[in-house]
């Protein structure tokens, strides 16, 4: 074989692998449907506080009991989540709660041309009932915009990975809607049957290892 005819098997076998590659990502690319049908439905932390003790600490704080409900709406590319947390009644006393306490965020999915994805949480308008909110009965006019702390990743049809970009301006924007603050998540992350969400609990980081629920 001569050079020239190595030389041009070579570059025939790079432009291959590099076709294989292409359509590997390709073929792993979704639309914004796509993930919102891999993000919805209940998951729960169960395993987590099943691992050894020295295993689930956010801070000095063990981890509680945390379950997050992601539910479709009506509208294209929105879904509400429910963040429900078991705290240890002085915690839900000083929150004015019983013994556990919650937030709910409306949180709309859109994605560029680069493919990259934004989740954009909202908060509920003052007055709102929390109680009647349905997915069922979705109304975006109930909700304010919370774009200084969305969330930027990227996605595939098996994966979604994003997370705050963690400036001043989502520190000041989350100021005005009290406690529940906290439970505005920073990362989320899933794939195969988990969903990892990192929220605040007494002041620390906390990284929410949820599994799917059946």
């Amino acid at each position: 074989m001569t050079n020239l005819l190595r030389v041009q098997l070579i570059l025939l076998l790079a432009l291959l692998a590099m076709r294989e590659v292409a359509l590997g990502k390709e073929a792993d690319q979704g639309s914004t449907g796509d993930i919102e049908t891999l993000l919805a439905g209940k998951y729960d932390n169960s395993a987590q506080l099943a691992q050894p003790a020295t295993g689930v600490k956010a801070g000095s704080v063990a981890v509680p009991p945390v379950t997050v409900t992601i539910e479709p709406t009506p509208l294209p590319n929105w879904q509400l989540w429910r963040v429900h947390m078991e705290v240890d009644p002085e915690v839900a006393r000083a929150a004015g709660s019983a013994t556990s306490l919650e937030a709910v965020w409306a949180m709309k999915l859109t994605n560029a041309q680069d493919r990259s994805l934004r989740l954009i949480p909202y908060t509920s308008r003052a007055g709102i009932q929390m109680e009647s909110v349905t997915a069922a009965a979705f109304d975006e006019s109930q909700w304010l915009s919370l774009e200084a702390c969305m969330l930027l990743g990227d996605f595939g049809k098996h994966h979604v990975m994003a997370q705050v970009a963690g400036d001043e301006m989502c520190v000041a924007a989350a100021m005005g809607i009290g406690g529940k603050r906290a439970f505005l998540p920073s990362l989320v992350e899933r794939q195969a049957d988990w969903l990892h969400v990192q929220i605040t609990y007494l002041g620390s980081p906390l990284l929410v290892e949820a599994r799917r629920t059946p």
